[in-house]
């Protein structure tokens, strides 16, 4: 099942479905959008909800779900269940395949748990980027006033990136839901604030490459705000794994495996600027960020990250 169709309406989806089981599986927890989606069901399925934290619990619950009292059926959350042990996973797996009610059951695994196809099973396929058309179905709502609404709303986010994760797209939702028509000022104001522009970071590694040095310093004073230390060394850890082995293969003529590492680079280091550098610069980068890494889970100042592209520039890593 899309998940646009089990949205559309949560109570056919749940309670008048024969299914028992309703498993969402992507490749992570989108926690803002499963604790939307929690309030939704609280809010319009007119019966119990009750959590259970699978994390901690010792499966006993089991039993809990085999019987109802007094006759009353229930809706069970039992929410992410992507990092529980494999032995785990399998005994909860093989537990729902044959769980055939009489309650509801709700549950997250990530896409890499293997689901056989079973009659009392829905499972609600998540992507890991919504692009422009998946939204578009996904707000989709029969309110000739909303629908316009919605329709000014994506037109005008897929101006500033090409696809968003779940999260953000239902934290915009939360935004769009309390903003007028003439939401000028939301966009000017506080877009860049929830959500970076690939633009933004597809420039800001072009004008690194390139060394830029004030275009660069300019871009990234406005722009690193937007997300934490760990962000950002994730980001630049995967611009240099890329680009290490970008030049590496190229080196080698091995240019199939140089299409399979180039996605995410900026065209202009692809083409021309990848020839100025030497594998032993690009690996003591990456060292000097690992290092950084390091220190910051350990109270460092964040401020290392701003002295290691100064490094950077100077040709420190050259050395």
């Amino acid at each position: 099942m899309e998940l646009p169709h089990f949205l559309k309406n949560i109570t056919n989806s749940l309670l008048e479905s024969e299914k028992s089981v309703f498993i969402f599986q992507g490749s992570t927890y989108s926690q803002l959008f499963f604790t939307q989606l929690y309030k939704s069901i609280k809010n319009e399925i007119p019966c119990d909800i009750k959590t259970i934290d699978i994390q901690v619990s010792d499966f006993s619950f089991k039993s809990q779900l085999s019987t109802s009292f007094l006759g009353m059926d229930c809706v069970y959350w039992l929410a992410d269940a992507s990092s529980l042990k494999i032995k785990q996973k399998n005994e909860l797996v093989s537990f729902l395949i044959s769980y055939e009610g009489p309650h509801k059951v709700i549950i997250f695994f990530d896409s890499k748990t293997k689901l056989p196809k079973q009659e009392n099973i829905s499972i609600v396929s998540l992507k890991d980027r919504y692009f422009l058309d998946d939204t578009k179905v996904l707000w989709m709502t029969d309110d000739v006033k909303k629908a316009q609404k919605n329709a000014t709303f994506i037109r005008d986010i897929y101006k500033i990136k090409n696809s968003y994760s779940l999260d953000e797209l239902f934290l915009l939702k939360n935004y769009q839901d309390v903003v007028s028509l003439d939401i000028k000022n939301f966009y000017e104001s506080w877009i860049a604030r929830l959500v970076v522009p690939d633009t933004s970071l597809f420039l800001l590694s072009q004008l690194l490459f390139e060394k830029k040095e004030k275009s660069f310093f300019e871009l990234w004073l406005k722009i690193k705000s937007l997300y934490s230390e760990m962000f950002w060394i994730a980001f630049w850890s995967d611009q240099l794994y890329k680009s290490y082995f970008f030049i590496a293969y190229n080196q080698e003529k091995n240019y199939i495996a140089v299409k399979q590492v180039s996605f995410g680079l900026s065209f202009s280091f692809m083409k021309q600027s990848w020839k100025q550098y030497q594998l032993n610069e690009i690996k003591s980068f990456h060292h000097a960020l690992y290092a950084i890494d390091t220190s910051l889970k350990n109270g460092g100042n964040s401020y290392q990250i701003d002295k290691l592209y100064i490094q950077f520039f100077t040709g420190n890593f050259k050395k």
